[in-house]
């Protein structure tokens, strides 16, 4: 690699003054240094921008400022700080975590090694409030484990972001020439970040890798944005199940069919169609588009769940953790719910 090989890392910040200089210190102990720092905060009331321009005066790199005049939120945000990127590989960070010092170095080694990857991500290790370990790495939580990395190795990532994002912002690296295929960032997708996209398009394109070890301290905190908190959900009873309104059993398929047909419209302005993963996708969509509209007369439904079943549309979008009499059992209460 070329000597003059740029590298940028992209910042974003607001209200960030409780955990923001550890990370910053953090950025400028690295084993090898960016070439630059774009910041851009969204409006912050607190001292993070006295903070910043405090760092910027001694920082061992380019440190360049911006300030949004109108909220953009976080999506937005990390899409403008990336395009005001000068180098040739862009580092997304976050304000409440630290980087471990041979991240950078251990990025870009990675890229040099592997030409045709355009996005590398780590394992993250999650740490409290006051940096403290919790004994858990990320890819625990988000399920990616030895079965699902080699998989992912053999370029079928696609397969498992179907069933939700694995890659975590922070933890991320892209080439510019990449970014500057998929701008601009969608937004019309609840709950759909910058960094679900960018990993979405690069397993498409099958251009999407990791390094195992943990290169970022992921810190937990009860006012972060994303975070690893799980979800509360009630598990129905047989009895609620075969129970309740069958319109109540279809809207779960509906949104999520909306929201894939939505990525879909996305994806096909920035990847060729005749790609073989994106076809996945669109067949995803038929799979959900089928169960969002089972009829209410049960027998009217064993047709079209049949032929999901041997087309293997059952075992093929189950979620990893389902064993085949789970599996059989979806497809039961999609016959009988």
């Amino acid at each position: 690699m070329s000597k003059k090989t740029l590298i940028s890392i992209a910042l974003c910040t607001y209200n960030g003054t409780r955990f923001l200089w550890e990370q910053l210190e953090s950025l400028a102990g690295q084993t090898r240094l960016p070439n630059e720092l774009i910041i851009v905060d969204d409006g912050s009331t607190d001292g993070t921008l006295a903070l910043i321009e405090k760092f910027a005066q001694t920082a061992p790199f380019k440190v360049r400022i911006s300030v949004n005049k109108t909220t953009l939120g976080v999506t937005k945000n990390f899409e403008k700080a990336l395009t005001q990127c000068e180098g040739d590989f862009l580092f997304l960070c976050d304000q409440d975590d630290i980087w471990e010092a041979e991240k950078i170095n251990g990025m870009i080694s990675f890229f040099e090694q592997n030409p045709s990857v355009n996005v590398v991500f780590s394992d993250a290790l999650l740490v409290n409030e006051k940096a403290v370990s919790l004994q858990q790495r990320l890819w625990e939580l988000v399920r990616l484990h030895p079965p699902q990395l080699e998989k992912w190795s053999k370029g079928e990532s696609i397969g498992l972001m179907l069933v939700g994002n694995r890659v975590a912002g922070c933890t991320m690296a892209l080439r510019r020439s990449f970014l500057q295929k998929i701008l601009p960032f969608p937004t019309d997708i609840p709950e759909f970040l910058h960094d679900t996209w960018i990993a979405f398009v690069a397993s498409v394109l099958g251009q999407i890798q990791f390094i195992s070890i943990p290169l970022v301290k992921y810190r937990q905190h009860s006012s972060q944005q994303v975070g690893t908190r799980p979800k509360n959900l009630t598990a129905l009873t047989l009895r609620q199940r075969l129970s309740r309104p069958h319109e109540e059993k279809l809207a779960p398929f509906q949104k999520q069919q909306q929201e894939l047909n939505r990525l879909y419209q996305h994806l096909q302005r920035v990847i060729p169609k005749d790609n073989k993963n994106l076809k996945i996708v669109a067949e995803k969509i038929h799979f959900l588009s089928t169960r969002a509209s089972l009829p209410n007369n049960r027998l009217l439904r064993i047709s079209p769940i049949v032929k999901q079943w041997f087309k293997g549309n059952y075992h093929r979008f189950a979620d990893q953790d389902t064993t085949s009499t789970g599996i059989f059992l979806t497809a039961l209460g999609d016959v009988l719910e």
